[in-house]
């Protein structure tokens, strides 16, 4: 069981002793989609842009790069986790406070958020709107207009740039107030955190107005969507049943589409996409399907395969306390109902924005500095999957590649003690410049990964690839020659 504690500042602390090789930090914010703008995307991103207390924007990406942390964030049916490991419990105490303080922020820049806005979260949107699958679910959503309807957490690339600064301040206002976060602890106790946890919050009247959103098409979809909305006890049951009835419904000429989350008033929908002249016969036959496997109502098992282990230990508790309301109706039952009918709204071809350069830049990071006083450089092994073939065209002869959207640079540290090695890499990483074209607004993500022979730069879904070596390289000189 975990200890339980609520700061003088009313955030809630859960803690449990350490349940594996490294020790664990997750903030749990409830962020609910109350329109599809977009503004819980952003504001998750916000928290890593800079505090009062932490002010330089590359913090992030040094510190993930030479720190013993792993640090992120995701969200997941209506709450954000922004959460940290480490094999050091000074280290990851640090990091403790350097989110709190992210989440505590309230106020940015018009050209911070912008930057955020326009640059890194419409390349991610455009990144996801170039699948098959993200474009049918979302054009699904951008078409139901029934009152249960998806609203989208992440928003659209049209949706966007309707965020201000005051619906920022709002949001933030409203949601991330101390009392409704909880921060769940893996071999730390409340009293070892840091005091700027137990600041109190600039606590405003601010509360954000959702914006109303009505999307159109030039494109005229021949199938309707009809959708059933269940109680989300019934969302595990239905995805593991999806195949078996996707085969059922066949002879009907109709797809069938399980919603994998929760929307705001925790229901979800099955979906059957084609004509309506094979409805009914379809529906008796996927209820008949329905009766035979007897699905019940069942806990979400929280789970995602991209966290670390700690961190998913600790999400799946504080899920697994959430009650389950079994006074539930049939499944069988509320699918004898007369579905809702609507159409697809396919995604408008997303608008990428070219950002302004930025000029303003921090030399130093002194949240990595600070913690690597008694900590050598921890550069991390592993790369994106996304980046394999690009390095698989690095060698001997060639230190840099680069396609349409992604680049990755090889830099050799030959000829370097491994003092100067470790000098060289927290100096160059604790550098904006280095990660410019992330805080600036040009690229989606960067990051590094350390090789036998030196390091590997990188960049995902960059305005201009072919464009970062020179910049790079005269940068990783300059400190070479320091």
């Amino acid at each position: 069981m975990g200890n339980q504690t609520r700061l003088s500042n009313g955030l809630n602390v859960v803690s449990f002793k350490q349940p594996a090789q490294e020790y664990g930090a997750a903030f749990v914010v409830p962020t609910p989609a109350v329109d599809s703008s977009g503004i819980a995307h952003l504001v998750e991103h916000l928290v890593f842009r800079y505090s009062d207390r932490y002010q330089q924007r590359h913090a992030l990406f040094a510190a993930n790069s030479v720190l013993p942390v792993k640090i992120n964030a995701s969200s997941h049916n209506g709450y954000s986790y922004f959460y940290a490991v480490s094999p050091s419990k000074s280290v990851l105490l640090k990091i403790v406070g350097y989110l709190y303080a992210g989440l505590q922020q309230i106020d940015y820049c018009a050209d911070d958020i912008k930057r955020e806005r326009d640059g890194v979260i419409a390349r991610e949107l455009a990144m996801y709107e170039a699948t098959s699958d993200y474009q049918t679910q979302m054009s699904i959503w951008r078409g139901d207009r029934a009152p249960d309807c998806y609203h989208h957490w992440g928003g659209y690339c049209d949706t966007l740039a309707e965020i201000s600064a005051e619906d920022v301040a709002a949001y933030k206002s409203q949601y991330y107030q101390p009392e409704l976060i909880t921060l769940l602890l893996a071999g730390v106790e409340a009293d070892e955190l840091p005091l700027l946890c137990t600041a109190k919050s600039n606590s405003t009247d601010k509360a954000y107005v959702a914006k109303e959103h009505r999307f159109f098409s030039d494109t005229l979809q021949d199938d309707y969507i009809f959708s059933w909305w269940l109680p989300e006890c019934y969302i595990d049951g239905l995805l593991s049943a999806q195949t078996r009835l996707s085969d059922a419904m066949k002879p009907f000429n109709m797809r069938v589409f399980v919603e994998d989350s929760a929307n705001h008033v925790k229901k979800f929908a099955l979906r059957l996409i084609g004509r309506p002249g094979q409805l009914m016969a379809a529906q008796q036959v996927l209820i008949d399907e329905i009766r035979h496997l007897h699905i019940v109502p069942k806990q979400h098992i929280f789970f995602e395969s991209k966290y670390p282990e700690t961190i998913n230990a600790l999400l799946a508790w504080y899920h697994g306390q959430q009650p389950l309301n079994r006074k539930v109706v049939a499944l069988s039952q509320a699918l004898t109902l007369t579905p809702v009918i609507t159409g697809a709204r396919p995604l408008k071809k997303p608008v990428i924005r070219i950002m302004e350069r930025k000029t303003d830049v921090e030399v130093s990071c002194p949240l990595v500095t600070d913690t690597l006083e008694n900590h050598a450089p921890q550069v991390p092994a592993e790369l994106p999957n996304r980046l394999t073939a690009l390095a698989a065209k690095l060698n001997d002869n060639v230190h840099f590649a680069c396609d349409l959207q992604d680049w990755i640079l090889h830099y050799s540290l030959t000829g370097l003690t491994v003092d100067q090695q470790n000098t060289f890499i927290k100096e160059v990483m604790c550098d904006e410049r280095l990660w410019l074209p992330r805080t600036g607004g040009h690229c989606y993500a960067m990051g590094v990964q350390r090789v036998d022979n030196g390091i590997r730069l990188y960049g995902v879904m960059d305005d201009e690839p072919q464009q970062r070596r020179e910049a790079m390289e005269q940068l990783f000189a300059r400190y070479r020659h320091l």
